[in-house]
């Protein structure tokens, strides 16, 4: 930890909003208003928590042939993934060496990276083809190998695990099996070498991204804002789950399966009685949140966009053909309309709490000790891995 950094800190949220993230839950409140209102706090958290940590950035699905490509903003920094002539998923800055212009604005397919200023061109491997007029004009520069390092798209650390794929900007981050052991170790009934990739949904929340993840990790208000999971999985076999590590975890044993949860789809083979009735959901911090059923593996992700603007993307994996045969099309469909409607369930909520915190009578509030003790951990997470 540098001492300007914590100088920062303190400056935008104050030594008690520092000291009360750090306090026991019983005497704890939620973050500052400033952590959810202020450009420079949000600055931190890119920085700090997105650019150095591994992010999902989207499904090998959605790039299914060579020259796909998909631009995303990680930590701030606009990126593309894309699928390159081998087959391999690549990311690399969505910048041209040149003189800066972003190259990609939206999904499309394409042989090559062309700046749209000058017309520069990179192959699918990042390294520049050619630059036209650049030493005269009607002269083309061509580059067999590349232009180097001064001149080559820069590449960004890039893995994948069975569908997903996740950056890591600052390129330091563990390996990314070993950032998942957490979940992985929860998990070992489940064979996910069988998911496939079924759809995703796009939200725009008028929310801070905490706000979201916040509201994830804690049961406390299913019972006011979801009806149909209150009737799935009642308060009674809810718990307030715990962190293991940088991953948070919780579970329940759900009464009977139903439409969109374990009813008319096939289920991960070989499951127990007990896990065939098993809802499992983590989060990887700082955004990976991933929800375990005996028949899909669905990702909720949270890009943010401004203090106050969280863009996210719902990816849902379902088992062998069911992703994709005709003949659980309904069954499919039933599945994205049920994370539909409970996400929509949960975006005027969030736009409440954000709009709440413009309040000064708002001072990180009361939290419930038997419900949120995991949910002011995650602030208290944000802090450490902005001062670390």
């Amino acid at each position: 930890m540098t001492t300007d950094i914590r100088q920062k800190v303190v400056e935008l949220i104050g030594e008690d909003g520092l000291a009360q993230a750090f306090a026991p839950i019983e005497e704890a409140s939620g973050l500052p208003n400033a952590a959810y209102w202020s450009d420079e706090w949000l600055k931190l958290e890119q920085e700090h928590c997105f650019r150095r940590a591994w992010v999902f950035a989207g499904a090998e699905a959605e790039l299914p042939e060579p020259g796909d490509m998909k631009p995303i903003e990680i930590g701030g920094v606009p990126l593309i993934i894309l699928r390159d002539r081998d087959g391999t998923i690549r990311g690399f800055h969505n910048v041209c060496r040149h003189r800066g212009a972003k190259l990609v604005t939206e999904p499309c397919r394409k042989p090559t990276l062309t700046c749209p200023y000058h017309a520069w061109s990179y192959g699918l491997n990042g390294k520049l083809r050619s630059r036209p007029h650049f030493s005269g004009p009607n002269v083309v520069d061509k580059f067999e190998d590349g232009g180097g390092d001064k001149l080559d798209l820069m590449e960004v650390r890039c893995e994948t695990w069975n569908g997903c794929i996740f950056v890591n900007v600052s390129g330091d981050a563990e390996p990314l099996v070993q950032w998942l052991k957490p979940l992985l170790e929860r998990t070992g009934q489940y064979d996910f070498s069988s998911i496939s990739w079924a759809g995703k949904l796009d939200f725009e929340v008028n929310a801070n991204w905490k706000l979201v993840y916040e509201n994830y990790m804690e049961g406390y208000h299913v019972f006011c804002v979801h009806p149909k999971l209150l009737k799935f999985a009642p308060m009674n076999v809810r718990w307030s789950g715990e962190w293991d590590r940088h991953v948070f975890y919780n579970d329940y044993i759900f009464p009977e399966l139903e439409e969109g949860r374990g009813e008319g789809l096939p289920h991960y083979p070989g499951l127990s009685e007990e896990d065939a009735k098993r809802g499992l959901w983590f989060l990887c911090f700082p955004h990976f949140a991933a929800e375990v059923f005996p028949d899909q593996f669905s990702v909720l992700v949270s890009y943010p966009v401004a203090p106050d603007k969280t863009r996210e993307e719902l990816h849902v994996f379902l088992i062998g053909e069911a992703a994709t045969s005709d003949d659980y099309k309904q069954a499919r469909e039933a599945t994205l309309k049920m994370w539909d409607d409970l996400n929509r369930e949960d975006l005027g909520m969030l736009e409440l709490l954000q709009q709440g915190r413009l309040s000064p009578a708002y001072d990180g509030g009361r939290l419930s000790p038997h419900w949120e003790g995991p949910t002011h951990d995650f602030g208290r997470r944000v802090i450490e891995r902005i001062l670390s």
